[in-house]
Formats: C-alpha cells, sequence, structure tokens
C-alpha cells in the first residue's frame, strides 16, 4: 500500500489544509492533487519539494514524508502532469506578489506605530532580541514593561501571533504584551474570544492604533 497519500493528508490535516488549498498554493492543479492524494499519481521530485516547503514544520516532518515518496508502493506509479512552465512562472509571480504585499502593508503599519509613539514622545526600544526572540517595541513605563507587536491584519494566523506573545512576554518578563492593530471592529472580537486568548487576556492584549495615540500618557493606560 502506498504510504504517501496517508502521510499527506496526516500534513494536511495538522494544518486543516484542503487539497483545493493545496493545489493553489503550490502551483498544481486540483485534479493533479487529488491524484496524488487517491495515490493514482506519483508528484515529481520539483512537487515533493513543493509539497515539503508547505506542509513540513520539522525536520521529523521532512523525514516522514520523504520515506513515504521512497516506499515501495509508490514504485511503478505515472508521475503527475507537469502544469506548463508559463502557468507555473504566473502562478509563482502571483504568489510572491501577494507576500510582498502583506510585506510592504506590515512594515507601512510598523513605520506608522513609530511615528506615532515619537509624537506622543514615548520611549521605546525597536526590534529588540534576545534568544532569537524578538519583539517589535520594549516600552519601560517605572517599573512596568510592555512589549508593542504590530499587526496590520488582525485576522491573519492569530494563534501563532498569540504563542509569539506568550514567548516575548516570557523572555522579556513584560506586564503585558499589546498586540496593536490599525484599527479594531466589534464583529473581530469573535475571532478573538477563544479559550487561548481568555486564558491570558490579563496580560495579552489586542490595542488598536487610535486608542495607543490616545493614551500620551501610556503609563496610564497600560
Amino acid at each position: 500500500m502506498d504510504a504517501l497519500p496517508e502521510t499527506l493528508r496526516e500534513l494536511m490535516d495538522r494544518q486543516n489544509l484542503m487539497g483545493a488549498k493545496l493545489a493553489e498554493e503550490i502551483g498544481l492543479s486540483a485534479t493533479s492533487v487529488s491524484q496524488i492524494l487517491t495515490g493514482k499519481t506519483r508528484p515529481r521530485q520539483v512537487t515533493l519539494s513543493r509539497l515539503m516547503k508547505r506542509l513540513c514544520t520539522s525536520k521529523e516532518d521532512e523525514q516522514m514524508l520523504i520515506s513515504a515518496y521512497e516506499s515501495k508502493g509508490a514504485e511503478g506509479l505515472p508521475l503527475t502532469p507537469l502544469v506548463s512552465e508559463a502557468a507555473n512562472a504566473q502562478a509563482e509571480e502571483e504568489r510572491v506578489r501577494r507576500f510582498m504585499e502583506v510585506k510592504a502593508q506590515s512594515i507601512a503599519f510598523k513605520r506608522s506605530v513609530t511615528r506615532e509613539l515619537d509624537k506622543a514622545g514615548i520611549t521605546y526600544r525597536q526590534d529588540v532580541t534576545e534568544n532569537l526572540v524578538v519583539t517589535d517595541f520594549l516600552v519601560e513605563v517605572g517599573s512596568k514593561r510592555v512589549a508593542l507587536e504590530c499587526k496590520f491584519n488582525l485576522r491573519r494566523d492569530m494563534a501563532k501571533t498569540l504563542i509569539s506573545a506568550r514567548l516575548i512576554r516570557k523572555q522579556f518578563d513584560c506586564d503585558e504584551v499589546l498586540i496593536v492593530v490599525p484599527f479594531y471592529e466589534e464583529e473581530d472580537g469573535d475571532d478573538l474570544e477563544s479559550k487561548e486568548l481568555l486564558s491570558v487576556k490579563s496580560h495579552i492584549k489586542v490595542l488598536a492604533l487610535p486608542e495607543l495615540v490616545r493614551s500620551f500618557e501610556i503609563g496610564a493606560k497600560l
């Protein structure tokens, strides 16, 4: 029996990733991915590399996927048809453009936070790193230490943001970690009212940039 489809499904399940979305992200057709997941075809090396990059989060995951790919059950299967080079190039360019757009938005927002902190006369350290843990801003008011993490899109990778905030609070011995966003709407609360956030919300909070601006005396606000 081919172990590859089972391994791929396990890795996809961990990330709650559907086949159509995976196909879009690695530049294959949904049909091609479906054929791989049902054991009808065997991915080419280039496809395996893309699958590994997208699905594997550790060396153990990578080894598991390679072992499944090299298993006897996969021998003799036809290789997944290649999408045309032009289509691959276009898909890759679109993915890079989306990445660059998000990166540009994040950089611009972080600069906005810097300007507002400067206008308010708030003393801070920027891009502080200790033991490979980094925070965007570290503010100290009296005996209180607060880390500020800039997040342009509140709805993107919130679970990862919360884990980062916990690591930052522990590493820098912060009283609070504030996740600073451009604005905050009531409906956003539905995404945040999770057990994860509720368990730490006294130390990790979401704060819209206008609120930070209004809190000229940051010590009083925080």
